[in-house]
């Protein structure tokens, strides 16, 4: 008999840090970095013992690109096509060397991961995370002299007590809200004005206050 499949989903395991390059734009930065990269990777043979391009294809890309930068010195334009030419293909070289360094990462410990990465000269990339979102933050209103206050929402709260000050010292409240949220209006046009909350429980006792922030009025 065909085996039942079991109603527990299987658990995703987790693939690890994605590694970024943050290559320069400018062929003499890129021939720079690429230099103490690839020296920073030859040096780790723990890690890295046979890289991927093959090291002889990188310092190949290398030197070509550091005799296409000394040959374009003079702006020749035909120098400068062959230039870009050569630093086109160290950033595909590299970004290959930066798929390998991320297996190589991935398949050892994820703790080790970001000091090993940061060791040659990498960086762990953020493509994909959320933000954590703002304790506290005020955005332009529907019409002047109106701004929108929005706070990340006190659990039990019952009331929010927004206040603004024309200084970081003094203030006084501005809205009462039952919500994590509130229309803020009766500005003036171009000032900058100070804002905190803070909330009421439903056991009655008081938050601190929030973070202080600041916005112009539109």
């Amino acid at each position: 008999m065909p085996r039942k499949k079991s109603g527990v989903p299987k658990q995703k395991q987790p693939k690890g840090p994605t590694v970024a390059m943050h290559l320069p734009k400018d062929p003499q930065a890129l021939n720079t970095r690429c230099q103490a990269v690839w020296a920073a990777v030859k040096a780790d043979t723990a890690h890295f013992p046979t890289p991927y391009p093959s090291g002889t294809d990188i310092q190949s890309d290398l030197t070509a690109l550091g005799n296409a930068i000394q040959e374009a010195e003079g702006g020749d334009p035909a120098a400068q096509a062959a230039l870009t030419v050569a630093a086109e293909k160290v950033r595909q070289t590299f970004n290959l060397l930066g798929k390998y360094v991320q297996r190589v990462v991935r398949a050892g410990a994820i703790s080790d991961a970001p000091a090993i990465i940061t060791g040659v000269l990498m960086y762990v990339s953020n493509v994909g995370q959320r933000k954590p979102k703002p304790e506290l933050a005020a955005t332009e209103g529907p019409v002047s002299g109106t701004a929108r206050a929005a706070a990340l929402a006190v659990p039990n709260a019952t009331a929010y007590f927004w206040e603004l000050g024309s200084d970081p010292q003094t203030f006084a409240v501005t809205a009462t809200t039952s919500q994590a949220h509130a229309m803020l209006s009766g500005l003036v046009p171009g000032k900058l004005y100070y804002l905190r909350f803070r909330a009421l429980r439903r056991d009655g006792t008081m938050t601190s206050y929030s973070q202080v922030i600041s916005f112009m009025v539109k």
